[in-house]
């Protein structure tokens, strides 16, 4: 990224012990996996708390394999350390269940479906077996494709469906079926933990209502991507879990070259509804030919894997051979190649072009991206970078013209002596100005905290001891609002543009100033109000518009902002995640009042 943080991307995962934390991580995973098998009980492992929720990371040493479960096609699992508390599921006893698996489903996935009969075991003091075939007598659980009622969808949608005889559950693949097991059963009626020990209290029976679950990258308007690539491993289901509950829905992470690892952050990512860009996957646009693809190509069946960080902030010279890898990338692939531009900032040199709106258009012209995303970080401790609105303006227009959706990194960390650590102003700011500019994804940079030789990193959304800071109590809060519009974003899928209000000649205001503002007069005839405003425009298919009203005063001296804007219709306003509906005066006229950093969007008509 611009400021030199190319380089963290490039490192190591640094930890305070490499090689303690290394096996550490590695242990935990072949730790759980052993007690998902059929094998005897793995030996007592001493363990310590880890710093995050309730997970404890195993202490040091040798990562264990775990053994698949046999192929037979019936297996019970012997009960271990049961005690014959009764439970049932929909009122049956569970030696009359068996679970039953897709047949395509490898060793590894099957680790699974023997964790939940092996805690169904525990729970119910009743051996439960396992098949890849529906059972002669009894009852089922028929997983994913084993059913036929399941959806044959390539995503994360499932079913819960009771048919009085068999429980269906599940979806296409693997990983919507983990989605279905963990969140309907395992974590969820049967109440077990991240080791999947159950509760203190088991219930009587165990009953699951029908459901159909959609896959929730479809129809989202709006994604909240987290950068969890640079300093301690993002490699627990703790950490994944943590990210997903303050609202994030994308990470961009390591972890694909172990093969482990790897698979255990796709499952978690999985279970708590996270799409995985991956960077350091070993596809890049300098090694994309079809041997090296091969290698890799596990990483992006996983139908959650939204794409490769392809490149970061390439010069010019670069184009051509960017251009000649998306197409190749295509060629294997519809998952994004990821490349991030630079910001306004940057030099000629470091551009390869004489304006950044020459080296933007070029890259365009060059290289067939179906994604775009530039980086642009604009706290500094004496106010904003001058230039922010205008490299919004630049990059949403030419993203406009080819129909081609972006994304925003934005400063949620301080990294230098001439950057502020953000507020929760700051950041909830940021976040209104790029959707307002149209962009699809606003991209914390950055989620972990990094470690850097070359630059100053305070603590970001996590700190070195994995602790929350308040960066992530505020992304939480902001994240949660955006979730909260996302379907009357969706509502309105074409941006018209932008304009702003009251941008006064100082330097202290020249951020608020960009070329070729919209003409929004044909909608808003007139806006009254004495504060610095943004104005984001928005239409649809029907004909019906849409607004974002942004608080543009300085941040750092806490202003509120107030306008009257004349709609001549009524207004449905979303402001702190709510809606409520807004009827014009006698003169046609709508009052807004937004506090410090807070922006609000506005339906226009029934």
């Amino acid at each position: 990224m611009y400021a030199e943080i190319g380089n963290i991307a490039g490192k190591m995962i640094h930890t305070h012990n490499r090689s303690t934390r290394f096996f550490a991580g590695l242990l935990a995973c072949a730790f759980c996996a052993a007690l998902c098998s059929c094998s005897p009980a793995a030996p007592e492992i001493t363990t310590e708390p880890s710093s995050v929720g309730t997970v404890e990371i195993p202490a040091d040493d040798a990562p264990q394999e775990t053994e698949p479960i046999p192929e037979e096609a019936a297996e019970t699992l012997a009960e271990e350390e049961s005690e014959a508390c009764g439970m049932t599921l929909f009122g049956i006893p569970l030696g009359q269940w068996t679970l039953v698996y897709p047949e395509e489903y490898e060793p590894s996935d099957k680790h699974d479906v023997g964790a939940l009969a092996k805690l169904l075991t525990k729970m119910s003091g009743q051996d439960v077996a396992l098949s890849d075939s529906l059972p002669e007598k009894g009852h089922a659980v028929l997983i994913g494709k084993a059913s036929p009622l399941t959806p044959r969808t390539d995503d994360l949608s499932y079913i819960v469906r009771w048919d009085g005889e068999n429980l269906h559950i599940g979806g296409n693949n693997y990983w919507a079926d983990c989605r279905a097991l963990y969140n309907e059963l395992i974590y969820g009626e049967l109440g077990a933990d991240y080791k999947l020990n159950p509760p203190d209290e088991v219930p009587a029976d165990v009953t699951l209502a029908d459901r159909d679950v959609s896959d929730p990258s479809h129809n989202r308007a709006f994604s909240i991507q987290a950068w969890c690539c640079s300093g301690d491993a993002f490699d627990t289901e703790a950490l994944v879990k943590q990210a997903a509950e303050a609202g994030f829905t994308k990470v961009l992470i390591r972890g694909a070259s172990d093969t482990v690892l790897c698979r255990n952050l796709m499952k978690w990512c999985a279970i708590y509804d996270l799409e995985i860009l991956w960077t350091g996957a070993g596809v890049s646009a300098s090694n994309m030919d079809r041997a090296s693809w091969e290698e890799q190509e596990h990483i992006l069946t996983a139908p959650h894997v939204w794409g490769i960080y392809l490149s970061d902030e390439p010069n010019r010279s670069q184009f051509k051979s960017l251009a000649n890898s998306v197409k190749k990338f295509a060629d294997y692939t519809t998952k994004v190649a990821f490349i991030n531009l630079f910001p306004t900032g940057a030099s000629a040199e470091q551009l390869g072009n004489p304006s950044y709106r020459e080296h933007v258009e070029e890259f365009f012209e060059t290289v067939p991206v179906t994604w775009a995303s530039f980086d642009h970080y604009p706290l500094n401790p004496s106010g904003l970078n001058g230039d922010y609105m205008e490299n919004l303006q630049i990059f949403a227009t030419e993203c406009q013209k080819r129909e081609i959706p972006f994304g925003v990194y934005l400063q949620s960390v301080c990294f230098a002596p001439w950057k502020r650590t953000p507020s929760e102003a700051d950041i909830d700011w940021q976040m209104w100005c790029i959707r307002s500019f149209g962009a699809s994804e606003a991209s914390y940079f950055t989620y972990m905290t990094p470690y850097s030789d070359t630059e100053n990193f305070h603590p970001a959304l996590i700190d070195h001891d994995l602790n929350p800071t308040e960066r992530w109590y505020a992304a939480q809060r902001i994240n949660g609002e955006f979730a909260a519009l996302d379907e009357a974003f969706a509502r309105y899928p074409k941006w018209l543009g932008a304009f702003s209000l009251g941008a006064r000649t100082s330097n202290r205001n020249a951020f608020m100033r960009f070329d070729d503002p919209y003409d929004f007069s044909g909608v808003l005839p007139d806006i009254d109000s004495e504060h610095q405003l943004l104005i984001g425009c928005f239409t649809n298919a029907d004909g019906k518009y849409a607004f974002t009203v942004v608080n543009c005063e300085e941040l750092q001296r806490k202003r509120t902002a107030s306008a009257r804007i004349k709609t001549d219709a009524p207004v449905t306003l979303w402001q702190n995640g709510a809606s409520s509906r807004l009827e014009p005066d006698a003169d046609g006229y709508i009052a807004i009042e937004l506090a410090c950093g807070e922006g609000v969007f506005c339906e226009i008509g029934d």
